[in-house]
């Protein structure tokens, strides 16, 4: 094109420099061919210009196309990339999976935009602590693969030390220092070991959340691991299928006046039967049921099942008080509280005869939607107690901030009160708080009668454990009730004589 355009302008100069010796006619092509070969000239550049501009865009799309738009990592689709790509070198190399813990909560707390920010921080903290023969992804959320060319475990607990250092000094967010902690899961690609990408990413997403629940920074996948996971997937699928089919059922455990031993209460606790007689306890699956969503169902089946069974309990002892549990994910149940004003009309029960339990652990998750589903219950004229109390760090906290009416000492504390000062410290320290505060006070898991005895020396008005009485089904604890019934009234009919 260069060459056209000088041939053009060459033969104009030699056109006009011989003007005398030619015609009009050629001085007037030789002007045409000089202004035609400028606007060639010109268009010739415009379109490199252009091109120019159209492999630019091209290159950013390609760009945009391969990273996240938030971190400047590269996204998903690279990652999966990069792991095809070592495979069919057929190299070694290992995945890992970190998840910020609590960035829900922090979400909801403080915002979307603060949690950007958040993300943005920590992807740069992540860059900072990567060893060489690493390389960072963001796969969304506050999901990140680091895929490392090496699939030696030492190596993976390098690489985990060396983010835990980076992540040691804390993050700051608008003038907010935040500690944030990550669970990571790890699974290795070997020669040996040749698996797709579906499962390699699956496997460290089971090792993540086995880290998560044992509160370790990270877990390596092997075999040991993936026969839980599968025993785990069993149980959650009979779980569900015995929901469906009405096989679980309650449990009611009694609580009695500790100086008087009148009944006060029961605490309805899940069981599920199996065929051959033996029984799943609760904390079997109940954790379980919190981390697939099938602890709403559960819920929603124990408080109708109360409601049920509540009106039979109530002609047995009119003042009687069933206790229910509650999880954290019941705080943010919609239809809880309709549910809830359903039943009280369906069975015409009122609302002093049911007290919700929420365990301290449970309340402290989120305390502001504790506290207003607290709130609302009450307002109902349900009455709330905080259960495992002590067990938490934020024990006297609850009892100032939020509007309950008892407290439960955790049994931990409990059984052995009677001979260990420490446990008696708890003990003794929660009954005088609760008592300044207004709120009454149970004493769970009593095993023993020298617990028994202790207790009522220091004047703890109700107890509950299996030296009062163990759970019973609804019949057997309507028959254990006639009895202590029976049993008082003829002690009052003897003291009146």
């Amino acid at each position: 094109m260069a060459l056209f355009e000088l041939g053009y302008v060459s033969f104009a100069y030699f056109m006009y420099a011989h003007l005398e010796s030619i015609s009009i006619i050629e001085q007037g092509l030789s002007l045409i061919l000089f202004l035609g070969s400028i606007f060639v000239f010109v268009v010739n550049c415009l379109s490199l210009t252009s091109l120019r501009e159209l492999d630019e865009i091209a290159k950013q799309a390609k760009y945009n196309a391969e990273h996240d738009f938030l971190t400047d990592l590269e996204n998903r689709q690279r990652c999966i990339d990069a792991i095809n790509e070592r495979k069919l070198r057929q190299v070694d190399f290992s995945v890992i999976l970190v998840d910020l813990n609590n960035f829900k909560q922090i979400n909801d707390a403080k915002g979307h935009f603060f949690g950007d920010k958040l993300l943005v921080a920590l992807a740069n903290k992540m860059r900072a602590a990567l060893l060489p023969r690493s390389q960072l992804y963001r796969m969304g959320g506050d999901e990140f693969i680091i895929i490392m060319d090496v699939s030696d475990a030492n190596c993976i607990y390098s690489q985990n030390n060396a983010l835990l250092s980076e992540l040691r000094s804390g993050i700051e967010i608008e003038d907010l220092e935040l500690d944030v902690t990550y669970s990571a899961g790890a699974s290795l690609w070997t020669k040996q070991r040749q698996l797709g990408v579906f499962d390699l990413l699956k496997q460290a997403d089971i090792a993540m959340y086995s880290a998560k629940h044992s509160r370790q920074s990270i877990v390596i996948f092997d075999e040991e691991l993936h026969e839980g996971v599968e025993a785990e997937f069993q149980l959650l699928t009979n779980l569900k299928t015995a929901l469906a089919r009405g096989e679980l059922t309650l449990y009611y455990q009694p609580i009695v006046c500790t100086q008087s031993g009148d009944i006060y209460g029961v605490e309805a606790l899940l069981r599920w039967p199996q065929a051959d007689g033996t029984v799943i306890m609760p904390d079997k699956f109940i954790t379980l049921a919190e981390r697939n969503n099938l602890i709403k169902q559960l819920s929603a089946f124990v408080i109708n099942r109360v409601f049920q069974d509540l009106v039979i309990l109530l002609e047995v002892h009119s003042s009687l008080e069933v206790h229910i549990n509650l999880s954290c994910q019941d705080f943010v149940e919609q239809n809880l509280i309709s549910t809830l004003a359903m039943l009280l009309d369906t069975h015409q029960i009122d609302p002093k005869h049911v007290v919700f339990e929420l365990t301290e652990s449970t309340v402290m998750q989120e305390v502001e939607k504790a506290r207003s589903l607290i709130e609302t219950l009450i307002e109902m004229g349900f009455s709330v107690s905080i259960d495992d109390f002590g067990t938490g760090f934020s024990s006297f906290s609850i009892l100032k901030e939020l509007p309950i009416s008892q407290i439960k000492i955790d049994g931990s504390f409990v059984s052995l009160s009677h001979e260990s000062e420490k446990d008696q410290a708890i003990v003794e320290t929660s009954m005088f708080l609760a008592r300044k505060l207004n709120c009454s006070i149970v004493a769970e898991g009593v095993e023993s009668d020298a617990c028994l005895q202790y207790l009522s020396r220091l004047g703890c008005p109700y107890i509950q454990g299996f030296q009062v009485c163990e759970p019973l089904s609804l019949s057997e604890c309507i028959k254990w009730m006639n009895s202590r019934l029976m049993v008082k009234g003829a002690m009052k009919r003897l003291d009146g004589r």
